[in-house]
C-alpha cells in the first residue's frame, strides 16, 4: 500500500494542475492509513526549507521510498508548502481541503475545509488520518488558518 502512494504522489506530482484563483498548487490529497504510526495530530503545517520538507516527508512516508522528483519538487526560494492534516478517524468518509489562500495586507489566510459522513452514510471501516499538502508562493506575511 506504501509503494501505491509513493507511486501515486509522483503521479499528481507530474500531473499537478495550476489552482489559479485558489493562489496554490495541490501536491498531494488522500489519507494516511494505519493507526496513526506516523505521529500526526491535527495539525497545519508550514514548511518553508527543504530541511523541513526532508524531515517532514521522512515521518509522512515511513518507509522512506519517497521519490526524488516529489521530494526536490518545491524551489524553496520561492515557494512554500502548506499542509493540513486531520486527525486520526476510525472510518472513511472524512476529508480535508485546502479550498482558498487569500492575500491581504499583513497576512495570508488559508481556508481549510473539513468533511464528515452524515449520520447514516455508508463508509468504510478503516482507520484513516485525511490530509492535503499544496505549494503556494514564499511570503514574508503571517499565515491564517480558517477552518470550515
Amino acid at each position: 500500500m506504501k509503494i501505491f502512494i509513493t507511486i501515486l504522489f509522483s503521479l499528481l506530482l507530474v500531473g499537478c494542475p495550476k489552482n489559479e484563483e485558489g493562489g496554490f498548487t495541490t501536491l498531494s490529497k488522500g489519507n494516511l492509513f494505519g493507526n496513526g504510526a506516523e505521529g500526526f495530530k491535527k495539525e497545519n503545517i508550514v514548511i518553508s526549507s527543504k530541511k523541513e520538507w526532508k524531515f517532514f516527508l521522512s515521518k509522512f512516508d515511513t518507509t522512506n521510498k519517497v521519490s526524488k522528483t516529489f521530494e526536490n519538487a518545491i524551489d524553496f526560494s520561492e515557494e512554500m508548502i502548506v499542509i493540513c492534516l486531520d486527525k486520526v478517524r476510525s472510518s472513511g468518509g472524512f476529508s480535508v481541503e485546502i479550498i482558498e489562500v487569500i492575500k491581504e495586507a499583513s497576512t495570508t489566510l488559508i481556508k481549510v475545509k473539513f468533511k464528515s459522513p452524515k449520520p447514516m452514510d455508508m463508509v468504510n471501516s478503516v482507520i484513516i488520518q485525511p490530509y492535503h499538502i499544496v505549494k503556494i508562493n514564499k511570503k514574508n506575511k503571517k499565515i491564517k488558518f480558517l477552518e470550515l
